[in-house]
């Protein structure tokens, strides 16, 4: 008992602490919310901050670097650029009157001179903005370090730390007003709830509607498919305490295949056989609704042969042309029907059962179906009533 009591304790403290916090929000809120107040953000400053604090650190490299750069371009000193082009211009001056060429260069020379004029203008300017002294640097520096304090707290940009701070106000101004808010919310939920149910009655009158036109296809469909007396049904039962993302129905498709029986739902369906054909019958229905491309019958042919299972074959040749089919069978009439045809034998290999598949050629296929319309012997009778039963389900399609 003792050791359930110290895992009792904490996991009840828990469980007190988030209903705490699902009612009164973070008890940090408030002081978050002050303390992004109090810093004042502006967006951008960080960057500005960044660049001003990097050239304060590196301002002795940058300033020595401007220093050399002035005087290799300077007028100060025999060797800057400056004295240079100046001493060339005049070289050129000279003899300008005993060549147009010189006084074409000497023109060149003169805009080059204006453009090192105006570059030592701007890099004079520039060198003034690194004048700074030890307080202007150690305010930067304080300066990011709280922003810097922030990133890491509320997000890694002053955009994010203010939408955290907005984050906080709110949370902070409803509870402020909880009761408001609360009964707000309790508005809000029977308004949704309202609605939500508007919308399921909706669906659920449109379900019945198209229910009934859906049962007659598939009923028609299944008349196509030798049930002769058949009787389809598909149930649409509504209740609005089983609210759902689908609604709030339950949809049931029930049937009878014999004269006299109950309808009872698809899954009670004893026979295999009728299974098949009356998925195949639904499938047919929804074919230009369906969004499975590839359907799998498993002896669709169980208890049925002749004129049905001819029909059976011409409602899965017309299904095959909108979805893939992939049927085991064993009745020609079915078979006749593929646009492939694939056998499968097993045999005996090392004492080992053994499962092979083959596809058949157009002359196997005929030798096939022949073997399955006559049996053991073929004769020349039965091979070409295989052959005029793929005539005719080719023509049928």
């Amino acid at each position: 008992m003792k050791r359930l009591r110290i895992i009792l304790y904490p996991s009840i403290f828990i469980v007190l602490l988030i209903i705490y916090y699902m009612i009164h929000g973070n008890p940090f809120t408030q002081f978050e919310f002050d303390e992004i107040t109090e810093a004042n953000l502006v967006l951008g400053e960080d960057e500005e901050l960044e660049s001003s604090y990097k050239k304060m650190v590196n301002s002795k490299r940058i300033m020595e670097s401007l220093n050399l750069a002035q005087a290799y371009t300077g007028n100060d000193g025999d060797n800057g650029a400056g004295s240079l082009i100046g001493r060339a211009i005049r070289e050129l001056r000279s003899i300008e009157n005993y060549d147009d060429e010189a006084a074409n260069l000497s023109s060149l020379l003169m805009e080059i001179e204006d453009y090192l004029s105006e570059f030592g203008r701007n890099l004079h300017s520039y060198m003034q903005t690194m004048e700074f002294d030890e307080r202007d640097f150690k305010e930067t520096e304080e300066r990011l370090n709280v922003l810097n304090h922030l990133k890491a707290k509320y997000g890694d940009s002053i955009e994010k730390i203010l939408s955290h701070q907005a984050e906080c106000e709110e949370i902070i101004d409803r509870l402020s007003n909880y009761e408001l808010y609360q009964e707000e919310l309790v508005k809000r939920e029977k308004e949704l709830y309202e609605k939500v149910l508007e919308l399921c009655r909706n669906i659920s009158q449109i379900r019945k509607e198209n229910a009934k036109i859906l049962e007659e296809e598939i009923a028609k469909a299944l008349l196509e498919l030798n049930f002769l007396q058949v009787r389809f049904e598909i149930l649409v039962e509504g209740k609005e305490e089983n609210l759902s993302p689908d609604g709030f129905d339950s949809v049931q498709m029930v049937i009878s295949t014999n004269p006299g029986e109950r309808l009872k739902p698809l899954k009670n369906v004893v026979s295999g056989g009728e299974l098949s054909r009356i998925m195949l019958a639904i499938k047919t229905c929804l074919a230009n609704k369906d969004a499975i491309e590839t359907l799998v019958f498993d002896e669709i042919d169980t208890g049925i042969s002749g004129k049905t299972a001819w029909m059976v074959s011409e409602k899965m040749g017309s299904l095959s042309q909108s979805h893939q089919l992939l049927c085991i069978t064993h009745l020609p009439q079915i078979a006749a029907r593929a646009n492939a045809h694939l056998f499968i034998e097993k045999s005996i290999e090392n004492d080992a059962t053994v499962t092979g598949i083959s596809v058949l050629t157009e002359e196997e296929s005929v030798e096939e179906l022949a073997r399955m319309l006559g049996g053991i012997e073929i004769t020349e009778a039965v091979r070409n009533n295989a052959i005029e039963m793929k005539k005719m389900a080719k023509n049928s399609l």
